[in-house]
Parts: C-alpha cells; structure tokens; sequence
C-alpha cells in the first residue's frame, strides 16, 4: 500500500515563513491538496513555480468553486473548467486528482449533471467527488461511482461522522475535524480508529489530506506515522 499524506494548504501559522519552501523542507509529508485554487484561479507563474519546486509531492488540486457552486457543473461551468485543466497541464505529471467539491444544495436530483460532467472530463480515477450532502451517503451513489471509475472522497467531519469509502484502488481521505469543522486537534487514538478502517479497505494507495487548520501538520505528520506502522505489521 502507497501511503502519501499532506495538508490541505500550506499558509498557515504553523509554517514559520509562510511559504511553499517551508513546507517542502520541513513537513516531513509526502503530498499536497492545494485549497487555494478553489477560489480563485492560479496566476500561470504561479502554477509554473509550485511545478517546478514540488516535483517531490503527489498533488490534488482542488477545482474552483465557479465550476462547482456558482454554476454547479451545468453548461456555463465547461469553459471553465477548459481554463481551469489547462492551467495545470504543466504539472500534470504530479497531480493525482482533481477535487469537485460539491455543495451542500447539490442533491443526488441533480446527478444526470454530474453524470455528464464526469464523461466529459474523463478524468476517471483522478476525479475526486467530494459531497456535502447527506442523501449522496448510499450505497447505490457509491456503485455509481464505482461504474464511473471515480475517487469517491471520504471524509471525517462533524455533521456527517467517519465514512470511509472505496470506490477504486484508491482511498482518498479529508479530515475536517470531529466536534466542530476546522478547528480540531485530532487524538491519537481517533486517528488510529480511523487509519484502522482505512487498512480494512485494502487500498492499492490511500491519500490523506487535513483541513483543520491549525493542528493539521502535527496531525498529518502523526497519521503518517500511523499508517506506515500498519504497513510493517
């Protein structure tokens, strides 16, 4: 099992200078899910750095919430999305996924548009779908995404709990925080009962990204570690 962990960006107070540099030197993590391009779109040069300096990390780039929540993946939202894939072609080889993530009031009514949108990315496993919707949680969306050959996002998150799902070779998995979303400091033992479920799955990758802001580097630095002692035993 490939086991790549990292944080869902990297400016924050935890990153003593702030920058790309620091977390490439000093996280001790092997991945990235940039956040920032979900709202707004990279300058070029911008994409031409981080593909020239993180050529060391797996990436999952996170699509712009125009594509997603403004136009919510109808029509409008294609030419977007042309825009937003081309920014990224020059580090293409470092990305793993691309993350759609879906808002609260898009409800499985609105799938035969997701359907459409996902055939005409044909990104296939790099298609991360990450819902906000209680209804989505069913097995009958999960087959759907497996016949799709999507990544189906798992998640830990206060008003949804633990679901780890597998809808391929690969796990693909947020942490948000438990009692409350962001700002939570994960326990080893909750991050051991949830790396414990993950293992069950017997995924050929598993990817680990933390979004709960302040405690997310020692977090994801402990998961790590968590997960590679599972891979010894």
């Amino acid at each position: 099992m490939e086991i790549y962990v990292g944080t869902s960006g990297w400016y924050y107070d935890w990153n003593l200078e702030g920058n790309f540099e620091w977390y490439l030197k000093n996280s001790k993590l092997n991945a990235i899910e940039l956040n920032a391009s979900f709202y707004r779109f990279p300058f070029p040069n911008q994409v031409k750095s981080w593909a020239a300096k993180g050529k060391s990390l797996r990436w999952a780039i996170k699509v712009n919430r125009i594509i997603t929540h403004r136009f919510k993946l109808n029509e409008k939202a294609y030419p977007y999305y042309e825009r937003f894939i081309k920014l990224f072609e020059i580090m293409d080889n470092y990305i793993d996924f691309y993350l759609f993530q879906l808002p609260p009031n898009f409800s499985p009514k609105m799938i035969g548009k997701l359907n459409r949108f996902v055939d005409y990315t044909n990104l296939k496993e790099r298609f991360a779908l990450e819902v906000r919707n209680e209804k989505w949680f069913k097995e009958e969306y999960y087959g759907w995404a497996k016949n799709k050959k999507i990544t189906w996002v798992s998640i830990d998150a206060p008003d949804f709990g633990e679901i780890i799902v597998k809808t391929n070779e690969y796990i693909y998995l947020r942490f948000h925080g438990k009692i409350v979303w962001y700002s939570y400091d994960y326990s080893k033992r909750e991050l051991e009962t949830i790396a414990e479920k993950v293992i069950e799955k017997k995924p050929k990758k598993v990817y680990a990204f933390f979004n709960n802001n302040h405690a997310m580097l020692k977090n994801a630095q402990l998961f790590y570690k968590i997960l590679k002692n599972y891979e010894k035993v």
